[in-house]
């Protein structure tokens, strides 16, 4: 568990869990107490009340599943945090012609196709996919994809300027540990990652 903050979520959904249980056993206390008492199985008056619990329960469910489940990270604000960090990348050699590179790239099969790109800096050898990375070649560094994204431009440039054009960006956004981020269970924990691979030009790429 990244934060005990998400205690509060864990806690919420067990509430969730028996409030569901407790509401299931009281609409089948009233209804059988219905029939015995007053010979009948259906009242407003009953039919009102498991009607509130219902939509009580709904409400509630509902809540935690959006706060869990569905939140865009891009829309919290002030209960993430985001980090930055660069690499230079490292020349790879010895693709059949001898020639090198920075990336390599696989095709996926199916009807959408994900590419997968690998990549090395010093002393590591990553892996990242088009879902959550891009590859930028030319000259403006932050191409589409990444644009989408809040980057430190004197730092791109003065990367861009010292390695050649050839460096790894790599942007985290993280839960902050706090109780509003521990309701949905993600207190502490990445909420998203993106990577921006830097190269010279396309004849740094090959596709395998």
């Amino acid at each position: 568990m990244k934060s005990t903050w998400n205690l509060v979520g864990m806690a919420l959904w067990l509430l969730v869990l028996v409030t569901l249980i407790w509401m299931t056993h009281d609409m089948r206390v009233r209804r059988i107490h219905l029939i015995v008492k007053e010979g009948r199985s259906f009242s407003w008056r009953n039919f009102t009340i498991s009607t509130v619990e219902l939509v009580v329960w709904l409400l509630f469910f509902g809540g935690m599943s959006y706060t869990t489940f569905f939140q865009n990270v891009n829309q919290l604000g002030s209960r993430v945090n985001q980090t930055t960090r660069y690499e230079p990348l490292v020349l790879s050699t010895g693709v059949g012609n001898g020639s090198s590179y920075y990336v390599e790239v696989r095709n996926g099969q199916g009807q959408k196709p994900i590419q997968r790109y690998t990549y090395l800096t010093e002393g590591e050898r990553y892996q990242v996919d088009s879902m959550s990375a891009t590859v930028s070649a030319g000259k403006h560094p932050i191409n589409l994809p990444a644009s989408a994204y809040h980057w430190n431009r004197k730092a791109v440039a003065k990367y861009d300027q010292r390695h050649q054009k050839a460096w790894v960006g790599v942007i985290e956004t993280t839960y902050k540990k706090n109780w509003v981020n521990g309701i949905g269970l993600h207190a502490g924990r990445l909420a998203n990652r993106f990577t921006l691979i830097r190269i010279p030009d396309h004849s740094f790429m090959v596709q395998k």
